[in-house]
């Protein structure tokens, strides 16, 4: 059964209110609604956290009192596949690691690829970016996890929708069996 006890959020500045009230007013909580029912029926443990708004992971990290590395920064990316076909695809990597897009681009046998556009992040995942969870499934994409998730520890945290809510203390484990995604290396 799963765990999904409020944690109370650990103390820290929050980020500027300027740079994030009109991201903030454009978030939908159905993404949220959406991974903490993915995770319940996965049978997770783990627990949430409501917080100050944090786009960043460094914001992230900050507020809930975890290493950089625990997160887990979802990217979405576009990948060039043919002349005219592209697909987007949700690239997970610890957050403290960058992506290599020459790395990206031959994990996922694409010509080229480029990061989504802000309104494309808001338009597929219904989220604003720093809210976007690690789960591509969520909106029929395919995941790629860098293995720095797996070796960062055994546990993940990562924003679940919202940019003010928090999944914190997921195993990896659960993670990737309620995800499934493809396990490459994608880190510079």
């Amino acid at each position: 059964a799963a765990a999904a006890a409020a944690a109370p959020a650990p103390a820290a500045a929050p980020a500027p209110a300027a740079a994030t009230s009109a991201a903030d007013a454009a978030e939908d909580p159905a993404t949220n609604r959406k991974v903490l029912q993915l995770l319940e029926r996965a049978g997770a443990a783990f627990t949430t956290s409501t917080h100050a708004p944090c786009r960043t992971s460094e914001d992230a990290a900050a507020v809930r009192g975890a290493t950089l590395a625990s997160g887990a920064k979802a990217i979405l990316v576009r990948a060039k596949v043919g002349a005219a076909a592209s697909e987007f695809v949700l690239v997970v990597i610890a957050a403290d690691q960058k992506l290599d897009s020459k790395a990206c681009k031959k994990a996922l046998g694409a010509k080229s690829i480029s990061f989504a556009s802000e309104a494309e992040v808001l338009e597929i995942t219904g989220c604003v970016p720093g809210a976007v969870p690690p789960f591509g499934s969520a909106w029929g994409l395919r995941t790629l996890m860098d293995t720095s998730v797996q070796e960062q520890g055994a546990t993940i945290n990562f924003n679940a929708g919202l940019r003010t809510f928090s999944v914190l203390g997921l195993a990896v484990a659960d993670y990737v069996r309620a995800e499934a995604p493809t396990v490459c290396r994608v880190r510079a």
